[in-house]
């Protein structure tokens, strides 16, 4: 791609404040944020360790192979918090580059391209969410939706089979990294399909291979819990109906949860822009079926409490991030209008003018997040140190008695194993009971029903315990026989 100096330096300025914008949460945490971080970090461990736990966790068995070389080439502990801010630079210039090709006719290509960016970086993240502040199979596949998804549109419109061939690839490559990503495309896909319906008809042996992504999903998910295909097909269509619910932490979530109002009110002139122009709406097509699809999902999952594909929570999200192009697009729109009805001679301020304004804006509550979803903070520093000191201690594995939020990084940190976690490993009831309760006997009951070899705790237990660590409110206990 060829670009001026300018427009590189831009770029690169661009690409430099994206990165501080993802990477920043980590300037007060340097541990995963999220406890879905914490358990894919947890189950890569356990891959290259032979114990992959398997079931659900297999169904982004894709992503924990991609992390499978960092666990081994680095503690993956302390390097994952630089993983969130690599991601999203190559998601913006995936982005960049896509948006550049697809608005190469226009003279503000360039302009339209860094806006998109621009927009993208400014999606918001939260713990409920999630988003670019986390890497999770989600934000891994963010890229990987942009290309798909323009290489199909483009491969239909071109009649370019070796396009839509690419993007054939990219999607079975995410069905066991993160299958929802494929599915949420699929009504937006259709629809776009069918304004093609002629050369599909023409080329329906070619076309066929898309069967193969169904049938490869049910395939991977009847291997996956020892099903018959049948009994695969029954479990899936039954999956496919998202309930609320599902999520760990669902809520009402407001749309602007996610992205600004300024963004939003520029994406529909975007919209606007797209609808006004027969040749336009045609070229630029499946970036307005996307988000109208998402819009019909989210709307129906509001009035039904069921989201049909991918849940509702990851329809929020998808919705963000297909909107940056149209936000852009409409800033472009804006731009040409006011340079309709203002003087020659103030139409570069007024320009100038108008960008600082919706920069302004569009991150103006950037970091505004409802206490009830701020991020987690699972460990602290004194918390490391005493779980690196839990990792030297023998037999290994044994159980260890820690605090629920704690007990996350334990297996990560030390591959001892936990009674009990905030979600997704053990027995946390039993956790916060032990905790709770000021009674040695009823802890000690507890210890026997779950073999505890050893107790974390960030506060002083008189228990007759051995004491073998005491360091800045860390406190570590040998359970003896």
């Amino acid at each position: 791609m060829k670009l001026t100096p300018n427009q590189k330096r831009t770029l690169t300025a661009v690409l430099i404040l994206t990165l501080i914008l993802v990477y920043s949460p980590h300037l007060a945490n340097p541990f995963p944020n999220h406890i879905d971080e914490w358990r894919h970090i947890t189950e890569t461990i356990k891959l290259k360790q032979g114990e992959y736990s398997g079931n659900w966790n297999s169904v982004e068995l894709g992503f924990h192979i991609f992390l499978l070389p960092l666990s081994i080439l680095t503690n993956i502990v302390l390097f994952y918090k630089f993983l969130p801010a690599i991601w999203a630079i190559f998601s913006a210039l995936t982005l960049f580059y896509i948006i550049k090709n697809k608005t190469s006719h226009l003279k503000k290509s360039f302009l339209i391209a860094i806006f998109s960016i621009i927009f993208f970086a400014s999606i918001k993240s939260n713990a409920n969410i999630t988003g670019l502040w986390f890497f999770t199979p989600l934000t891994f596949s963010i890229p990987f939706i942009f290309l798909y998804i323009y290489l199909f549109s483009e491969g239909m419109q071109k009649q370019n089979k070796k396009y839509i061939l690419s993007s054939f690839i990219i999607m079975i490559l995410l069905i066991p990294t993160h299958a929802i990503s494929v599915l949420f495309a699929i009504p937006a896909l259709f629809i776009f399909s069918l304004f093609h319906l002629n050369y599909i008809k023409k080329q329906y042996k070619f076309f066929s291979i898309f069967l193969l992504i169904p049938l490869i999903g049910i395939f991977f998910h009847s291997q996956l819990f020892n099903l018959t295909l049948i009994e695969s097909i029954k479990q899936i269509t039954t999956q496919l109906q998202f309930k609320l619910g599902f999520g760990v932490l669902e809520l009402n979530n407001s749309f602007f949860e996610l992205y600004s109002p300024i963004g939003y009110l520029l994406a529909i002139l975007g919209t606007i822009y797209i609808i006004t122009s027969k040749r336009k709406f045609k070229h630029y097509l499946i970036y307005f079926l996307l988000p109208i699809t998402l819009l019909i999902n989210i709307l129906i999952f509001k009035q039904t409490g069921i989201s049909y594909l991918s849940p509702y929570q990851r329809n929020l999200y998808y919705l963000a991030i297909s909107l940056p192009f149209l936000s852009a697009l409409g800033l472009y729109y804006l731009l040409i209008l006011l340079k309709k009805i203002s003087k020659k001679e103030f139409h570069k301020i007024i320009t100038i003018i108008t960008i600082i304004i919706v920069i302004i804006f569009t991150f103006a509550s950037y970091y505004s997040i409802p206490n009830n979803i701020k991020l987690y903070k699972t460990i602290n520093n004194d918390n490391y140190q005493a779980l690196k000191f839990i990792s030297l201690l023998e037999p290994k594995p044994s159980t260890i008695m820690a605090p629920a939020s704690i007990s996350t990084a334990i297996f990560p940190i030390t591959q001892h194993k936990p009674v009990g976690t905030i979600f997704f490993y053990g027995n946390r009831a039993d956790v916060e009971s032990f905790f709770r309760s000021e009674d040695c006997d009823t802890k000690n009951q507890l210890i026997e029903k779950h073999n505890v070899k050893y107790i974390l705790s960030e506060n002083n237990i008189k228990c007759n315990w051995t004491e073998i660590y005491n360091k800045n409110n860390n406190f570590v206990y040998k359970i003896n026989n």
